[in-house]
């Protein structure tokens, strides 16, 4: 269940960043100093940049945080009428009824962890490309 839970939200969350961003790719390369292995520090400062342009996209009136309407809005935006914003409102910590960006970021450790199957404190590419599999799905067939 938790790691349904955390592949949902970053699916909602318009994908994990690209460890070898290719024409087009999403967000900033995580590979910093280019040396082939994304720390958790390089890991968190490239999903800051793409967190807080997420953020700043659903947070629509501008309060500091996304509750239960801005994330239904996204859900049914991103998957279609009917959706629920449930998924998201998961990182709700305190459990006030909104999610502000250091619960959101609270998660960047959390997918870092879970894509470490090596557990040596680095994601090789290999790993980073795994964890984007796991969060977009199995590609055409």
């Amino acid at each position: 269940m938790k790691i349904y839970l955390i592949a949902a939200i970053a699916a909602l969350c318009a994908n994990a960043a690209n460890a070898q961003p290719g024409p087009g790719g999403r967000g900033p390369n995580p590979d910093a100093d280019g040396d082939g292995k994304v720390t958790l520090a390089e890991f968190k400062a490239a999903d800051a940049v793409r967190q807080g342009r997420m953020f700043a996209r659903l947070d629509t009136n501008s309060d500091g945080k996304i509750d239960l309407d801005e994330a239904k809005a996204m859900a049914q935006r991103a998957n279609g009428p009917g959706r629920g914003g449930g998924d998201l409102m998961r990182l709700d910590g305190n459990k006030d009824g909104s999610v502000t960006r250091e619960e959101m970021s609270a998660m960047s450790q959390r997918r870092f962890e879970m894509a470490d199957t090596s557990k040596d404190g680095w994601l090789s590419k290999e790993e980073m490309n795994m964890m984007q599999q796991r969060t977009r799905g199995p590609g055409p067939q």
